[in-house]
């Protein structure tokens, strides 16, 4: 049993793998992974879709039989290797977050296929479980080292972001009043209100700028123009902020592989 868990583990869980890209194992999830994408995209025809359903059907059960047991044999196997027992040391040793993927990637699926056993073939909640489903392409983050690193740098700038986000909708409010007060009585339409105001608030400051509201008075159009210039510094500064710890997190790692190196560097006298 012991070296059954201790090769589940190697293979499963991606810190364990100690060879060159994927372990064979998740090579095959990765696999599922896309199939599982080019699946959805193919039930969205209806017409192969009527014709071929059962088989579809089929593959779809295989593939939720496959992430289901990959989530319990992640879950108990994890850390073997490192001898962890308890379930708790576990689950932090394989990542809450990516076992949370794990269940998330089979989870919807399976309360579908319920839901088809009982008879519900079509309605909304269906169609929303069929496309919950892509959600597996976030598993992609966990087996590709690069996703690994992006995952991790947005949990480090986590609390920046949400300052970031909060002053952002903090300027898309502010400009909405702003353009109200001066455009309500030229465009009652479309200005009439602070909140037939945001949208045009939103799209300004997102840089987007459909063109399909603006305004027209000489004070609403020079207000428009600072907001516009400040919806630049609205998307950069998050930019900014993930580019910086991109930059910080490559230099650890590389500060890392300089250090292994030189410590598995033989020695000159001898």
């Amino acid at each position: 049993m012991h070296k059954l868990k201790s090769w589940l583990d190697r293979q499963l869980v991606v810190e364990s793998w100690n060879g060159r890209g994927l372990s064979p194992v998740n090579t095959v999830i990765l696999s599922l992974i896309l199939l599982s994408a080019a699946l959805y995209a193919v039930e969205t025809e209806e017409t192969f879709a009527d014709l071929y359903l059962p088989q579809l059907r089929m593959v779809s059960l295989l593939i939720l039989i496959a992430f289901a047991t990959e989530f319990f044999l992640r879950l108990w196997s994890a850390g073997e290797n490192r001898g962890l027992t308890r379930l708790r040391d576990r689950v932090a040793y394989a990542g809450p977050f990516w076992l949370t993927l794990d269940f998330v990637a089979f989870a919807p699926e399976l309360i579908l296929f319920m839901l088809l056993a009982i008879g519900v073939e079509s309605s909304t909640t269906v169609e929303a479980l069929k496309a919950l489903r892509l959600l597996r392409l976030l598993k992609l983050a966990h087996l590709m080292p690069g996703g690994r690193m992006v995952v991790e740098v947005f949990e480090l700038v986590a609390p920046q972001l949400l300052v970031a986000l909060i002053g952002a909708i903090g300027m898309i409010y502010i400009s909405a009043v702003l353009i109200y007060f001066f455009e309500r009585h030229s465009d009652p339409e479309h200005f009439g209100s602070v909140l037939r105001s945001l949208w045009w608030s939103v799209v300004t400051l997102t840089t987007i700028g459909y063109g399909d509201v603006y305004p027209v008075t000489v004070p609403g159009k020079v207000m428009a123009s600072i907001i516009a210039v400040l919806g630049v510094g609205v998307i950069a500064l998050p930019s900014g902020i993930i580019a910086g710890a991109f930059m910080e997190k490559l230099r650890e790692r590389q500060e890392v592989l300089n250090a292994r190196k030189h410590h598995h560097r033989p020695d000159e006298h001898d």
